[in-house]
């Protein structure tokens, strides 16, 4: 595109915008929950027609002469039609749709009856304007900027009269309310204007009305002046008269003309304007009443207001009078920004409140302010069996830290997973531009990678191992968290294990619930280089179909497996053994434990290894029943109850272990009559045996 086309489209773009004659302040295109009010900012260089079907105004619609209740539901098509004097036209549609609700089973249904059947709320200055908590409001045309429902008030000596459009919206029922709020002054100025025999146009021009009276201006003579007289305003003027007809004693009449004199503005700290006169105090100023067609009221001073959350900009005609009397008008500009820039966006790369892994937090404030953001301290969630939500009592007492100014109004921050458990993290923003500060937005989410949840009666569909949305199968958890380095599977009800599992993760499993793990006949479990730990449950399998099979039920190498406070109920065929251990560690507490099998039945059958059993009662029984066997590493077991059954057994065999063995019940319930030791030690032992009480051996 050539520079000269390029000047002529910005030309005609110009053109359009400052030769716009169609502003409709309201209906907007949206959909709304009540009736709408046609407004427009007129102009005097034409006529206004519209219609409310989609065709032509100028044929088949209305003339505009001032607001008109728009009184239809559903969809609606507006078209506005402008033909100016000249006869140019110019066109707008608005498309809008209204769904009626009056909010009756709301806490705010009273304030909708202030506008819905009329579209309009008329508010004076100085009273309140109370916009309910459960609400949002943004004042003026789109794009909306909304803030939490609060007291509004405009100064009680602003005069400005305008239509205000205000959008209410709920943001728990998801519906918009829009109407005009009409701002009128407060009367509270006076009314007394005197009347002279002369009147005063543009401050210079003077015009004798009164051709009975005599009149002299300053020290000149008595005249009957018949052509307006000019004066110089910048100084002071005495003008007196007395009657044509002279008699001696005639009272002479005077009023003195003070200098013209100049408008101050002062701006206030909340943004509203007050105008005052400088110079003489006779002075008063009145603002005209476009309705009245006439100045009104007069103050000392006058004051120009809007709502916070507004922005507005104009002129205001004041007519000055001094003494009362009308001596010309004065053109004072306003312009107040109260609207604050539009709340910060923020995006995350979490698509729900709870985030298994790092999460990326991204801010953006308004283009046309600075953003601030606040990050609280991640906060360690001691309970994981509660499911929290965002607004948890717990929450609001999380404060974020000092907020901080953003380079290029951008933020970005990543959340980690900790390895103390679930983390709670907040994040509060806000926009500000001078004055004006955005709503404030927050941000939270709780970071956990390590803990799972498992109900086998949950919904399978939806299965994501959260508190809310439990795995429903142990193929789930493995596959789901192959990758996921530390797992705590809370479960609920029956789990159970089908196949022959290989896990290389460190493992919990905890009891939420009536929890048993159940294996499958083929199930078994392979712990490699990582930590495996069952706390609270039932473990019980189904036995093997092949009776030619045997494994161990646990194989541990290099690995740490930990048993607490749970109660093993375990059938094998031909031979058992629970726990197969390789340079593994292997802790036993506060359980019960029961291995049966027909030839031979092992609790512990260990390589290398150190063992704890502690605080538990173990049973093994079948033709030979061993509850422990040992080769190389180390053994500490106390205040247990072991028992062997059969045609032979013992409680512990060891060789080359150094064992510490005190404070435990043996019991035997060997058929064989042969003597035999319940602990079995060869010489390269190092073998303790203390306070131990021996049955049936």
């Amino acid at each position: 595109m050539n520079k000269k086309a390029a000047l002529f489209i910005i030309s005609i773009f110009l053109i359009t915008n400052v030769f716009a004659r169609i502003n409709i302040l309201s209906p907007v295109d949206g959909c709304w929950a009540n009736k709408q009010m046609l407004v427009i900012e007129t102009q005097n260089d034409g006529d206004y027609f519209y219609s409310l079907d989609g065709s032509d105004p100028e044929a088949f619609g209305f003339a505009y002469d001032g607001p008109v209740l728009i009184d239809l539901t559903d969809k609606i098509n507006l078209n506005v039609t402008f033909v100016s004097k000249s006869g140019n036209k110019e066109k707008a549609s608005v498309n809008y749709e209204v769904k009626l609700d009056e909010g009756q089973k709301t806490s705010y249904k009273d304030f909708v009856k202030l506008f819905f059947q009329s579209g309009i709320l008329n508010y004076s200055a100085g009273s309140k304007l109370q916009i309910p908590s459960g609400l949002k409001y943004s004042f003026g045309l789109p794009p909306d900027s909304f803030l939490p429902g609060k007291d509004l008030i405009i100064s009680e000596n602003s005069v400005l009269m305008r239509n205000v459009p205000c959008t209410l919206y709920d943001p728990e029922k998801n519906i918009k309310y829009r109407f005009i709020v009409k701002t009128f002054p407060q009367n509270a100025g006076i009314y007394s204007k005197r009347d002279l025999p002369f009147s005063i146009e543009d401050w210079s021009t003077i015009t004798f009305n009164n051709k009975n009276l005599l009149y002299k201006i300053d020290s000149e003579y008595w005249g009957l002046p018949n052509e307006p007289v000019h004066l110089d305003r910048s100084v002071s003027h005495m003008i007196s008269w007395q009657s044509l007809d002279f008699k001696e004693g005639n009272p002479i009449e005077f009023f003195v003309l003070p200098p013209k004199p100049e408008i101050i503005v002062n701006k206030n700290d909340d943004g509203s304007l007050v105008y005052s006169i400088k110079g003489d105090e006779s002075y008063m100023m009145s603002v005209f009443s476009k309705e009245k067609n006439d100045y009104m009221e007069l103050f000392p001073k006058i004051g120009a207001d809007i709502f916070y959350g507004d922005k507005a900009e104009g002129t205001l005609d004041i007519g000055v009078f001094a003494n009362s009397v009308y001596q010309g008008k004065l053109i004072a500009s306003y312009e107040i920004n109260k609207r604050p820039p539009s709340a910060p966006i923020i995006t995350s790369s979490s698509k729900s409140f709870y985030s298994r892994n790092r999460v990326r937090i991204e801010v953006e404030g308004d283009s046309n302010a600075d953003l601030y953001v606040a990050l609280s301290e991640p906060y360690t969630l001691d309970s994981v069996d509660n499911i929290y939500k965002e607004d948890s009592e717990l929450f609001k007492n999380i404060k974020t830290g000092e907020f901080k100014k953003v380079k290029n109004g951008k933020y970005a921050v990543y959340w980690n997973p900790r390895n103390s458990g679930p983390a709670y993290y907040k994040l509060t923003a806000y926009s500000k531009s001078g004055k004006n500060a955005s709503e404030l937005v927050e941000y939270s989410l709780i970071v956990d990678q390590s803990s799972y949840y498992f109900d086998k009666n949950a919904n399978p569909e939806e299965a994501q191992g959260t508190i809310e949305h439990p795995f429903t199968s142990f193929e789930q958890c493995l596959k789901e968290l192959a990758d996921v380095r530390a797992v705590t599977l809370r479960v609920k009800g029956d789990l159970l294990i089908n196949q022959n599992i290989q896990l290389e993760s460190n493992y919990e499993i905890l009891n939420n619930g009536d929890a048993c793990i159940i294996f499958g006949p083929e199930a078994a479990v392979t712990v490699k280089s990582s930590t495996f730990e069952i706390s609270d449950c039932r473990i019980k399998n189904e036995q093997p179909v092949n009776q030619a099979i045997s494994k161990p039920l646990f194989k541990l190498e290099n690995a740490v497996f930990t048993v607490k406070n749970c109660t093993m109920a375990l059938n094998f065929n031909s031979n058992g053994n629970v726990i197969d251990a390789y340079n593994s560690i292997v802790n036993i507490s506060d359980s019960i434990v029961s291995a049966n099998a027909y030839k031979y039945a092992s609790f512990i059958s260990s390589v290398k290894s150190r063992l704890s059993v502690k605080k538990s009662q173990i049973s093994t029984s079948a033709d030979t029943a061993v509850i422990i066997s040992a080769n190389d590493g180390s053994l500490n077991a106390s205040e247990n109850s072991f028992m062997v059954s059969g045609k032979a057994g013992r409680i512990a065999e060891l060789f080359g272990v150094k064992a510490k063995i005190s404070e435990n019940k043996f019991t035997g319930q060997i058929k064989s009559t042969a003597l035999v030791q319940p602990v079995f030690s060869n010489s390269a032992n190092n073998l303790t045996l203390t306070d131990n009480e021996i049955y049936g051996f």
